[in-house]
């Protein structure tokens, strides 16, 4: 492979500019034939495929705003049951093992305590 850059140096006896070296390498590409198989792979390549329409949505998003109900986690439900017998926040940390902020982030996180359910009238005083 020929170093265009040192022929002409060697040629002219300086370096040559960026428009020179530009328009060497385009003499260099015609004497290779590459406008020929340019234009040989533009007649060959497949035309574009025609682009596929967005769906029409059948419901608007606006109009149905459907989201599945949460459930709370186990540990808020237990801390909620907790809550119910008057346990304090230190005592709940204790029994489950983890801190009083985590369980203070779990009642706000919920709104615990919330209300009572059949499993908590049973327990209640008379």
């Amino acid at each position: 492979m020929v170093n265009i850059t040192e022929t002409f140096t060697k040629m002219y006896g300086r370096a040559p500019t960026q428009s020179e070296v530009a328009s060497m390498w385009q003499m260099k590409r015609e004497m290779e034939g590459y406008k020929k198989a340019k234009a040989m792979d533009a007649s060959q390549v497949a035309p574009q495929k025609r682009k596929q329409e967005p769906r029409t949505p059948k419901m608007a998003a606006r109009d149905y705003n459907y989201r599945w109900p949460r459930r709370a986690s186990q540990i808020a439900q237990r801390i909620n049951r907790m809550l119910h017998i008057q346990m304090t926040v230190k005592d709940i940390a204790f029994v489950e093992g983890a801190t009083e902020n985590m369980i203070m982030a779990e009642i706000n996180k919920w709104t615990l305590p919330r209300e009572n359910t059949e499993v908590y009238k049973k327990i209640e005083k008379p």
